[in-house]
């Protein structure tokens, strides 16, 4: 980084950006920063701030209308994604947001959560016979990708022989491809979604793509391009979020001997471990972009309306104004108020779903797999090149003994 008013971060920053935060958080809570790809944005890294941040109704959300367009220019940046798969709830305000979102929260309630769990374990299970006998063995690739993305589309109705090709597309939309690929993976995606819709209509099905097509009870209903944006951000949300969060509360545990036998002697301690790990390594690293339509005050910053701003809760979740040793793993850290899932109106609402997938999915795997252990030195290890997701590209390890 420069020491000029505006940050200017390297490449180095996506294998390490905890190291960036702190030196950023040591000098406020908001920053004027120019990110690998050229854009330029405030990025707010302290924890007070955050929040602030995403609940105040000045901050638009709104990608698709004035204020994205005015931010984007400003911001020298190619924010726009493809709207036919993009224009869903992350990137509006109320209130459509608040209609999207009640549509959302009543497909991903706790009832079909817990309906879903005994499938969620057999998922885990199925997924661990597969993977026995190899060594070493890819965690992410053969269990954490496969598991996460095998939970959701056999939720929404997507078939097993197609899922592959979904994944593709997903992480090709958070990656750092071209805008072309990118364009291409979304208009797959979409031609996809349009087949499988035209399939369900009327059938009744209990899948979840039946469940959005149907409408609620005051009689309001996604339009199709409503629900191919709906199902994208379902898809997104859980493949990254829970595949991510897999990888890294493995990674972490596997770092800290002591904490792992705690963990295999009691797996009622993966709950609490895991809300830890959301705080301490979540798998989302800087949120969704807002676009300022009035000045606001960001820190000692005065920020003029049509600005991107990024929350970055990664940075947020370890400020030591807010946790005590913020750096160190502390399952047992009596007031852990991360912001992993965001705040406010647009706190995901997922996020019951990605507890629930991530305990199972550890519980198995500690059970199965007592002696796991790290097939390479963590410092081999890379992470995503992402900006919105905060996980590792490979996570080789020893399965042991079964």
């Amino acid at each position: 980084m420069t020491t000029d008013s505006v940050h200017r971060l390297s490449g180095e920053f996506f294998q390490n950006p905890h190291a960036v935060y702190r030196e950023l958080n040591a000098k406020g809570p908001a920053h004027r920063v120019e990110f690998p790809s050229g854009m330029n944005a405030w990025l707010v890294t302290g924890y007070d701030l955050a929040k602030e941040v995403l609940t105040d109704p000045s901050i638009s959300k709104d990608l698709y209308g004035p204020p994205g367009e005015a931010a984007q220019i400003n911001g020298n940046a190619a924010l726009r994604l493809d709207p036919p798969v993009n224009d869903h709830m992350l990137y509006c305000d109320p209130p459509r947001h608040t209609r999207l979102r009640k549509i959302a929260m009543r497909a991903l309630s706790s009832s079909t959560i817990r309906e879903f769990t005994p499938r969620i374990e057999q998922i885990a299970a199925s997924l661990l016979d597969a993977m026995a006998g190899q060594e070493p063995v890819d965690l992410l690739r053969a269990y954490a990708y496969p598991f996460s993305v095998s939970v959701i589309c056999e939720l929404i109705g997507i078939r097993a022989s197609d899922r592959n090709e979904f994944q593709d597309w997903l992480t090709t939309q958070v990656s750092t491809a071209d805008v072309a690929e990118k364009y291409a993976a979304a208009a797959n995606f979409e031609e996809y979604v349009h087949r499988l819709c035209e399939e369900r209509r009327g059938t009744g099905g209990s899948d979840l793509i039946s469940e959005l097509m149907s409408p609620a009870d005051d009689g309001d209903r996604l339009d199709q391009r409503e629900l191919v944006g709906m199902v994208n951000v379902i898809l997104l949300g859980s493949q990254e979020t829970v595949a991510g969060l897999i990888g890294n509360a493995v990674l972490t545990m596997l770092c800290q001997p002591r904490l792992l036998g705690d963990l295999r002697r009691d797996p009622d301690l993966i709950p609490a471990f895991l809300e830890e790990t959301l705080r301490f390594e979540s798998s989302g690293n800087v949120a969704t972009p807002r676009f300022t339509t009035a000045p606001v005050h960001l820190g000692k910053h005065t920020v003029g309306s049509g600005q991107i701003v990024l929350v970055a809760p990664a940075a947020a979740n370890r400020d030591p104004d807010r946790f005590d040793s913020p750096d160190d793993m502390d399952p047992s850290r009596p007031d852990n108020r991360h912001l992993a899932f965001g705040y406010g109106i647009h706190r995901c609402p997922g996020s019951s779903m990605a507890r629930t997938e991530s305990r199972i999915a550890l519980t198995h795997l500690l059970s199965r797999c007592p002696d796991l252990s790290l097939a390479v030195d963590v410092e081999e290890l890379k992470w995503q090149p992402s900006l919105i997701s905060r996980g590792l590209l490979s996570l080789p390890v020893r399965l042991g003994r079964s």
